[in-house]
C-alpha cells in the first residue's frame, strides 16, 4: 500500500533540504548529510533518488563516479526515514537507482554495507576482491551492471574527496 503511493524519481534541486533531513534521520548524526551535500556539489558524476510519498522526501539514495575501473560507481550512502523503512522503500530505492545507472551506460556499481542486504541486488565480494580501496574486506562488494565489466580490472577504485572529509 505504502509503496503504491511513493514515488521513486530522480531527486530535483529543490529536495536538498527534504534529503539531507533523511539522512540526519537514517544515521542520527551529520555525517551522512555532509557528505551526500559535497557530493551533489561536487565535480563528479551523480545518479540522486528519492522515495516521495505525498510530496515528503522519506528516504534517499546516491550513486557517484569512482576513479578506477570504467564507468565505476559508489552506492552511498542509502537512508530511509526511521518511520518508513518496514516498508521496502530501501530495496525499491536501491533497485530504481541500479535501473537508472544500467540505463545511463554505468558498467559496475561498488557499496561498502551489509552482505546480505546487499547480496539480494547481486553485489558480491568476490567480485571486488582484486579491486584495491581504502574500505577492504567481506563488506566492500561490487555488481555489474555489464557482464565481465570487472572480469579483468585488478587496480584501485578512488572515492570522491567528498567521503575522506566525511
Amino acid at each position: 500500500m505504502i509503496l503504491e503511493k511513493t514515488q521513486f524519481r530522480t531527486g530535483e534541486p529543490e529536495d536538498r533540504l527534504g534529503i539531507l533531513a533523511v539522512q540526519r534521520r537514517a544515521f542520527g548524526s551529520e555525517t551522512e548529510a555532509r557528505l551526500v551535500d559535497r557530493l551533489l556539489e561536487g565535480p563528479d558524476a551523480t545518479i540522486s533518488m528519492v522515495a516521495d510519498l505525498d510530496g515528503m522526501i522519506v528516504g534517499h539514495v546516491l550513486l557517484t563516479e569512482l576513479q578506477g575501473p570504467e564507468k565505476a560507481l559508489a552506492l552511498a550512502p542509502l537512508g530511509v526515514d526511521p518511520d518508513w523503512r518496514d516498508f521496502l522503500i530501501g530495496t525499491e530505492l536501491t533497485n530504481h537507482a541500479l535501473t537508472e545507472a544500467r540505463q545511463r551506460g554505468w558498467h559496475s556499481v561498488f557499496v561498502v554495507g551489509d552482505p546480505v542486504y546487499y547480496g539480494r541486488f547481486g553485489f558480491k565480494a568476490e567480485l571486488a576482491r582484486h579491486v584495491k580501496t581504502p574500505y577492504p574486506g567481506p563488506h566492500f562488494m561490487a555488481l555489474e551492471l555489464v557482464p565481465d565489466a570487472l572480469k579483468k580490472y585488478r587496480g584501485a577504485v578512488r572515492y570522491p574527496k567528498a567521503f575522506e572529509e566525511a
